[in-house]
């Protein structure tokens, strides 16, 4: 103590009789190595308890793949990551520009981002409905009811029934009903309870398509040449980070494979049906929801 009353240069203590009592500055001093230990002690608590609760990974995507896709099976990504807390940053439309705060995002991306590591699915469009639908209308170009099919139609999108009727080279006369949504998954979620005939894209879709929810509403499908891809905020992503995106490339990968089976036996309709240009690699070029 007294090495380190040297080294202030004035006194801690004042040595009475009845011991050691501290001097104004000594008092002080001590407030504020007390105050420093508390806030000490008050960090490490704090880095306690964030340790406790995990790493929380940002997911971008779109509404349509949570719903349909990722929710239903994040109680399993749980129990395989469960020191990993994934937040979802829903997108209410297309599917480009910056991450911002995510460290993960789902993006479509031009002709040619098949070969990416990273690559989940082609961005495949397929007319859909339920098998009591299809059974009791049937299939988009021979409706058996002279008032047409029921269309689910998307106020957000950049593909559009009409587009699909130009690429497929069909008439869009004689179409019956229609139902308008503004969100992707409550489009299909109509779709699979027997409503109409909506446009869904094999990245959201494809899971139902497996379980037999929906199917092909006719014998055509989009391909626009595009893929999506999953993108990296940081070129030094974390563990978990790497986690999440290793589960999603390898869990998404199998159900499209899947999905694309069960469209092997259809015809695949090219972008360029659609009168834009296929050699643009602009993601923003390429139809999306």
């Amino acid at each position: 103590m007294a090495r380190l009353e040297d080294a202030l240069d004035f006194k801690l203590f004042e040595r009475t009789k009845l011991g050691l009592t501290l001097t104004d500055r000594g008092a002080t001093l001590q407030r504020a190595v007390a105050s420093g230990f508390g806030q000490i002690g008050d960090t490490i608590d704090q880095l306690k308890r964030d340790h406790a609760r995990g790493e929380i990974v940002t997911l971008s995507l779109a509404s349509g793949f949570a719903a349909l896709w990722l929710l239903p099976r994040y109680a399993d990504f749980r129990k395989r990551f469960p020191s990993i807390n994934l937040r979802l940053q829903v997108m209410p439309g297309r599917l480009y520009g910056p991450l911002e705060d995510a460290e993960l995002g789902i993006r479509l991306h031009g002709p040619g981002s098949e070969s990416d590591p990273s690559c989940l699915c082609p961005e495949i469009i397929v007319p859909v409905c339920s098998p009591n639908y299809l059974a009791e209308s049937g299939p988009l170009d021979a409706p058996k009811s002279h008032e047409g099919h029921a269309y689910i139609h998307l106020d957000v999108t950049t593909h559009s029934w009409a587009d699909f009727h130009r690429a497929t080279g069909r008439s869009d006369q004689g179409i019956g009903e229609a139902v308008h949504h503004t969100d992707p998954g409550l489009a299909v979620q109509c779709a699979m309870l027997g409503q109409g005939v909506v446009l869904g894209w094999l990245l959201a879709i494809a899971a139902p398509l497996n379980e037999g929810k929906v199917i092909p509403a006719w014998d055509r499908y989009i391909e626009t040449g595009c893929h999506y891809v999953l993108e990296y905020r940081s070129s030094n992503p974390s563990d978990g980070t790497r986690h999440v995106a290793r589960w999603l490339i390898e869990q998404l990968g199998e159900e499209v494979e899947r999905a694309r089976r069960l469209l092997a036996p259809m015809k695949a309709v090219s972008r360029g049906r659609i009168g834009q240009s296929a050699h643009k690699t602009d993601a923003r070029d390429c139809p999306m929801h």
